[in-house]
């Protein structure tokens, strides 16, 4: 796997819990079964290994709760005589937006090649006109719940305003979505944590030291 990148870090919370022993494994169902819990709706729960420095580093386990364009990197890690834990909210970049315009021109060449393979060069390129934009549009019906997947469509210079004006446009309902999915995961980390400190005498957190710290919000931060 690839080092994680902090580029596309929103939020990040942490905390070392002295003289505490958990296995992370079973902190991560913990955490895991608090989600599962909430029924977030189109989450989805896995395990990513990051390295701890370069490539050729050793790797650690995290936990990973994603929806739609935001994935929650959970870390619960010995260190020393205590346990710590990390949240890391993120939004990854999307691949390259050349490869996208090249896809987009690649179609729009084959689909007028067809139109005019067709119906001739008089009728076909109204037609491509047309149609071309009529299918675009269909297609982006059938993708519009597989989210994140036009990301790269998005980064296009020019191109990608006009299609988020038109397609992607941010909405309350869209921003209040992913609040509420942030604030679900985060909650149910901070579950795992008390389950986990509760009695083994170890100070409960203060409401000052659950919240996560902002580190940026990139431009679209809705999913």
């Amino acid at each position: 796997m690839a080092v994680a990148s902090l580029d596309s870090v929103v939020s990040h919370w942490c905390k070392l819990f002295e003289n505490l022993q958990m296995a992370p494994l079973q902190f991560y169902s913990t955490i895991e079964e608090a989600v599962k819990r909430r029924e977030i709706p189109n989450v989805e729960i896995s395990r990513v290994d990051w390295s701890e420095s370069g490539i050729f580093s050793a790797k650690r386990e995290y936990l990973r709760i994603s929806r739609g364009r935001h994935v929650f990197d959970i870390c619960g890690a010995p260190f020393g005589t205590g346990f710590f834990v990390s949240s890391w909210l993120a939004r990854p970049q999307a691949a390259p937006w050349p490869l996208a315009l090249l896809l987009l021109a690649l179609g729009a060449f084959i689909l007028l090649a067809i139109f005019i393979r067709i119906f001739g060069f008089i009728v076909g390129l109204p037609a491509f006109v047309i149609g071309f934009p009529l299918l675009f549009w269909g297609l982006v019906q059938i993708l519009k719940d597989y989210e994140g997947w036009d990301d790269s469509i998005v980064a296009i210079p020019i191109l990608g305003p006009i299609y988020e004006r038109i397609f992607r446009p941010e909405t309350y309902y869209k921003v209040d979505t992913t609040q509420m999915f942030q604030q679900s995961v985060h909650n149910a980390v901070m579950e795992a944590v008390d389950q986990m400190t509760s009695g083994k005498g170890v100070r409960a957190l203060s409401e000052l030291e659950r919240k996560p710290a902002l580190m940026h919000l990139p431009k679209g931060t809705s999913s």
